[in-house]
């Protein structure tokens, strides 16, 4: 999976919580906007209430709420954005994007001027905040300035809700496998650009080695273990959208491609020994980033949230230059390469904000240009128009063939794919779960795959009575 970065996907547990709240407040449905300030397409304006003669222009302030820390590129963008536009001041607060933080922003949204814009970090929450009437519309706006979405983020790069559009995504969040290239070459073997979980295993065989404390793996899966995420990433590359659903919105969980990737980790971590085992992993709280950057991992499937720490010499020394990979594909007549490569960071204005106009404008040019200071840690545009190589230098640093194998990287990010873009999220928390712990209980040996799969179809099934 790409891992969501600074924190988890917060559950149904806590948005209800928040709307409960809301009844007595004042409705989740997104009421409140009586001292709001309308869309362009319904606002006006009352002659009765000017002033002949208009004073100073009031600053607007505007509260962006996001969960990445101020130091890693949004302090730097409110403060660009602060000098070039005094009329319309930004403050950046920071929520954690887990249960308890996610709460905090929820109930936040419930109270008018506490939060103009947001930052979403699943589809899942974002689809939830928006049924729950806690985001704007955007529709109006982007007809007002001719802001063609398509040609400046793709034509998939909204899901409508209703009919109507309510954010936009910052960034383009990639998934790869990054590959120790001293490794790679000391085992003669080529950088793949497409390949399959076979070929995955059978490198993961040939750079596997040495035993115990001198073990040298030749496969981690993400940064802290997580057999569900990157299962449903995996089977992206055969099934696309939706993976986990069928046409008429059950459960997809008995396609092959689900007991073929939960085979192939079985296969990695008990029959090959190449890849450390899910259940010891987690109790020992397996850190993918150390282990593959202190040189005890051959490859490790983590995506763009790893680059940081690659450049991260003083906490992460290492003098290898790393490679990259597309994630391998289940068969090779697979047709889609980019996994879970997708859109992340959804810009969305609060549907209580009391200057919408201002808001917009803001996030117009933070998910254009303004998002620049954000590329240094990792997070690559998802503007079409961004320029590439900037993007590249931003992302790798400086003198990048240091430790960036830099023409296999701009493979990796995809420019001009098909990016698979997920529209159903019904019981997605609750199914995570289920997914999480009976493939725990298969990876200890108390069920073999095709019953974990049996199990997980029953318990899904009956989330949906």
């Amino acid at each position: 999976m790409s891992s969501l970065p600074y924190g988890k996907k917060w559950g149904t547990t806590a948005l209800a919580a928040v709307c409960m709240t809301a009844v007595i407040v004042s409705g989740c449905s997104g009421g409140g906007k009586s001292g709001a300030q309308q869309s362009p397409a319904t606002s006006g304006t009352s002659s009765a209430t000017a002033s002949a003669t208009p004073g100073p222009k009031e600053t607007v302030k505007l509260n962006f709420w996001g969960a990445v820390p101020e130091e890693s590129g949004p302090a730097q963008v409110v403060e660009n954005w602060n000098k070039a536009n005094p009329d319309i001041q930004v403050t950046y607060k920071r929520f954690v994007n887990d249960t308890a933080g996610n709460t905090k922003l929820d109930t936040a949204l419930l109270v008018n001027g506490e939060v103009d814009l947001f930052i979403n970090y699943s589809m899942d929450s974002l689809f939830k905040r928006i049924n729950a009437g806690m985001a704007e519309p955007l529709d109006a706006y982007f007809g007002k300035d001719q802001f063609n979405v398509a040609d400046h983020f793709g034509d998939k790069a909204i899901v409508p809700v209703g009919g109507k559009k309510y954010y936009i995504p910052a960034i383009i969040l990639n998934d790869f496998i990054s590959i120790n290239k001293s490794m790679l070459e000391a085992s003669k073997l080529p950088l793949p650009t497409n390949w399959t979980w076979d070929d995955y295993k059978s490198y993961a065989q040939k750079m596997s080695k040495g035993e115990g404390a001198n073990k040298i793996w030749g496969s981690v899966i993400g940064n802290a273990p997580n057999f569900s995420g990157w299962m449903a990433n995996a089977v992206k590359t055969q099934l696309g959208a939706n993976a986990l659903y069928k046409e008429d919105g059950s459960t997809n969980i008995e396609h092959p491609a689900f007991k073929q990737y939960l085979d192939i980790q079985l296969e990695l971590q008990n029959t090959l020994k190449v890849q450390p085992k899910h259940v010891e992993a987690k109790a020992t709280k397996l850190d993918g980033n150390q282990t593959f950057l202190s040189g005890k991992a051959a490859m490790f499937w983590q995506g763009t949230a790893n680059i940081r720490n690659i450049k991260n010499t003083k906490d992460y020394p290492h003098d290898f230059v790393t490679a990259f990979a597309p994630v391998p594909k289940l068969n090779a007549s697979d047709k889609y390469e980019t996994a879970g490569t997708g859109y992340l960071d959804f810009v969305t204005i609060s549907s209580r904000s009391s200057h919408k106009e201002a808001a917009w404008k803001f996030a117009k040019w933070y998910v254009t240009e303004g998002n620049e200071p954000m590329i240094v840690a990792g997070r690559v545009p998802a503007w079409k128009k961004a320029n590439i190589d900037n993007v590249v230098k931003l992302v790798l640093g400086d003198n990048p063939e240091k430790l960036f194998d830099v023409e296999s990287f701009k493979r990796v990010l995809f420019t001009g794919k098909e990016f698979i873009v997920d529209t159903k999220f019904d019981n997605m928390t609750e199914m995570t779960k289920i997914l999480e712990e009976e493939g725990e209980k298969t990876f200890i040996g108390e069920q073999n795959s095709a019953q974990a799969i049996q199990s997980m179809k029953k318990r899904i099934d009956a989330l949906k009575k």
